[in-house]
């Protein structure tokens, strides 16, 4: 097994089609958007972390006619994700949440933070986040550079994927866009 946190970080480029994110995003209009929030274990309260310069989400995928492509490829990164670590002890996954879609305008981010996603089990689903899949679905945006423990940058062009481990050893973030808007996806699997 290695130690070395940052071989459990797997960037896949060209993971989605071009054509298949830019259609994506021709059809974002149609959802609806609200601010991202984080969820307060403490108090059971939702809250951003970067007042009103925090990202927009939407769980609307449903509303766009590329999100049963995405839903699979997210399927198949999960499998390929497990499969190249060959862990006799970590071979599969109970499920996966639904797309989430991310959108930057300018002067968004989002905070530094690790995955420890509490929505995801509303009492049907049972487990804990173990993998967060993220997608990048345009490049022509300026800033927004995704940033792991605090000062490592992994760089997307569009159509990128990166699957790590949804736990405190992953905080990652989203510096502020300067320039367009940033487009991504993300899902957890447990």
């Amino acid at each position: 097994m290695d130690k070395d946190l940052r071989s459990y970080v797997k960037v896949y480029d060209n993971w989605l089609d071009a054509d298949k994110c830019k259609q994506t995003i021709s059809e974002m209009n149609n959802v609806n958007w609200q601010q991202h929030t984080f969820y307060n274990a403490t108090d059971g309260s939702y809250n951003t972390q970067s007042g009103n310069r925090e990202l927009d989400v939407s769980f609307e995928g449903g509303n766009i006619s590329t999100q049963p492509y995405v839903m699979q490829r997210i399927w198949d990164a999960y499998r390929k994700y497990t499969n190249e670590l060959e862990f006799s002890w970590f071979s599969s996954w109970q499920g996966y949440s639904a797309v989430r879609f991310n959108r930057y305008s300018e002067d968004r981010l989002m905070a530094l933070h690790c995955d420890h996603i509490h929505s995801l089990f509303d009492g049907k689903a049972k487990g804990i986040p173990t993998m967060t899949f993220l997608a990048v679905l345009n490049d022509d945006y300026e800033g927004g550079e995704f940033i792991m423990w605090g000062d490592e940058e992994i760089k997307f062009k569009t159509g990128t994927a990166v699957v790590f481990p949804s736990l405190f050893l992953f905080p990652h973030g989203v510096q502020p866009v300067t320039k367009g808007t940033r487009y991504s996806c993300v899902s957890w699997a447990w």
